[in-house]
């Protein structure tokens, strides 16, 4: 099996919560797509996360203030033109979106992590004694 770059899809924007606890419910589902794509990276793939727009979308630097189509489009931009695959975290707007994208340009679709084919290699192996990288 060679290495996959797999999409991470799944929910960003906080629903069913008050407006006190959106900023916390966003950051937990970032968190999550980060946990996923971290535990992807250790089978020896590649992971995009789109979650991580996030910070680009709330950056003091941003003033454009994009609907969430402009988003969507951005994020199918990495789904079309750099993955070969697609995890699906849960149930959104958006991730059911891209899942369907994935599933028409005939993506494996992964609904679990034991469900990632692990090539039974770290790209990163950390010496946390002395600090050192070492690939493969």
């Amino acid at each position: 099996m060679k290495q996959l770059r797999i999409y991470v899809a799944g929910p960003y924007t906080p629903s069913n919560c008050d407006l006190h606890d959106a900023a916390r419910v966003a950051n937990a589902n970032v968190n999550k797509a980060i946990t996923i794509a971290n535990a992807i990276f250790k089978k020896g793939h590649y992971a995009f996360v789109p979650h991580l727009s996030h910070y680009t979308h709330i950056h003091e630097s941003n003033h454009c203030k994009a609907p969430k189509e402009f988003w969507y489009e951005y994020d199918n931009t990495f789904l079309e033109k750099w993955a070969n695959a697609f995890f699906y975290i849960g149930a959104s707007n958006g991730a059911n979106m891209e899942r369907a994208l994935a599933q028409k340009l005939g993506y494996p679709v992964f609904l679990s992590l034991d469900d990632v084919p692990d090539l039974n290699r770290c790209k990163f192996l950390v010496d946390k004694e002395e600090g050192v990288f070492d690939r493969w």
